[in-house]
């Protein structure tokens, strides 16, 4: 992969180990947080890029250069992730940083460009992100993921153990952690949106020896779910109050899921609060009382229950193609023609994308068809649409997408309902 910008002498290349001494000046002046910029600071990370380096094949590490300088960095991952049902290609960026004193050139924008080109070559669906600056890449044509939801509630307010399923569950040993990366794997298969771990989180993940596991085993012996948990102190001068904070919950179906969230009640007398995170919208009806321990209220009579974040961004690579390789999706009854019009920011040209639903699946209309629908919107909007993390009737109801006609937007919006939104909680 090689790009080039003759005004600048730019170009774009895969980092070497000879590269490694201007990486870290870039890496540590970016994430300076929980960096203490001492010897053993810099020895750590020059290790761990070194191993990256030699040993990741989905992640690749590539430069900027300016002339024979190192000017800006970033992690492009491939990684494979759900599509209503199918593993298909998608590309995460992961740590995009600029050196501290070669900001407002425009590197950022341009490392980004290089970004959805190189998926672009590498057959993705959809380009990935966690967002440092959220309208950085609103501007640049990416939309929202589903939410994620974080519980901080007292730990006897989880669903009491179903006894029957205690003999089902286990603590798991190091040796068990190949068998809890095929559970997730097995996770995502299931679950639209969700994303199979890549090589560099697997090994954080491997060599994190302060992460438990708690496991729910099948009849046939094989893992069928885990909660992943750390204990956290939550006083400074009480070794007896501490917080259980749960960083996965991978589950087959609702009663591992049930049968999990029995293990980690059984830890209250040791931790008397729990976090949980989830993309479940509906997960407060799960428990008899939700309000987290914040106590928090909202007028007129709302008992605070969890906070929600918006995290990971998608952007289609294509818009065509992406409809041509998921024609399986299935729809409900109906049969519509819509045109998606939208402003493609990178390119800074208008662009329209015309579908057909009809016999249960979507393709591309001709550029002749008939239009039912024309629906306006933002290009990452598109993407949110399309992958049904929004709800086309609430963004026209809330002035964000435009359409003209209300009754076929009704139909469209009927059509395009995901029954769950997409959410994914991979450290990229």
């Amino acid at each position: 992969m090689m790009h080039a910008d003759a005004h600048r002498s730019w170009s774009v290349r895969p980092l070497a180990e000879t590269d490694l001494e201007a990486y870290l000046d870039i890496y540590l002046n970016s994430y300076p947080a929980y960096k203490d910029l001492d010897r053993a600071c810099r020895d750590h990370y020059r290790e761990k890029h070194r191993r990256e380096l030699r040993e990741d094949t989905q992640t690749k590490t590539v430069g900027l250069f300016e002339g024979a300088n190192l000017i800006a960095t970033m992690k492009l991952i491939l990684s494979s992730m759900n599509f209503f049902g199918q593993m298909q290609p998608a590309c995460g960026l992961m740590a995009l940083e600029v050196h501290p004193l070669h900001k407002k050139k425009g590197a950022a924008l341009f490392m980004v460009r290089c970004f959805e080109d190189y998926a672009r070559e590498n057959g993705a669906l959809l380009t990935l992100l966690l967002p440092f600056r959220i309208d950085f890449y609103r501007r640049m044509g990416y939309g929202f993921a589903g939410k994620i939801y974080e519980y901080h509630l007292p730990t006897s307010a989880l669903p009491k153990p179903d006894r029957t399923a205690l003999p089902q569950l286990r603590l798991l040993q190091p040796e068990d952690f190949d068998a809890a990366m095929d559970c997730q794997r097995r996770f995502a298969a299931r679950n639209h949106g969700m994303v199979e771990k890549f090589d560099e989180e697997i090994r954080g993940l491997r060599e994190d020896i302060q992460v438990r596991r708690v496991g729910y085993y099948g009849p046939e012996g094989q893992l069928r779910g885990y909660a992943a948990y750390r204990f956290q102190s939550a006083s400074e001068t009480n070794y007896t109050q501490n917080c259980l904070s749960v960083e996965e919950l991978v589950y087959e179906d609702g009663a591992v899921l049930r049968a999990l969230l029995g293990a980690l009640k059984m830890q209250e007398d040791l931790a008397q609060t729990v976090i949980l995170r989830t993309g479940e919208e509906d997960f407060h009806h799960l428990l008899d009382d939700p309000q987290d321990v914040s106590r928090g209220y909202i007028d007129f009579g709302f008992l605070q229950t969890n906070v929600s974040a918006v995290g990971t961004m998608f952007k289609l690579v294509d818009g065509m193609r992406f409809v041509e390789k998921t024609a399986y999706r299935t729809f409900p009854a109906g049969e519509i023609t819509a045109a998606f019009c939208f402003r493609d920011e990178m390119a800074d040209t208008d662009c329209c994308l015309r579908v057909t639903i009809m016999d249960g699946h979507w393709i591309l209309a001709a550029a002749e068809a008939a239009v039912d629908v024309t629906v306006s919107c933002r290009q990452g909007d598109l993407a949110s649409l399309l992958m049904g993390s929004c709800e086309l009737m609430a963004m026209v109801r809330l002035g964000a997408v435009q359409v003209n006609n209300m009754a076929k937007a009704r139909e469209l919006g009927h059509l395009l309902h995901c029954e769950k939104k997409p959410w994914l909680n991979s450290d990229y």
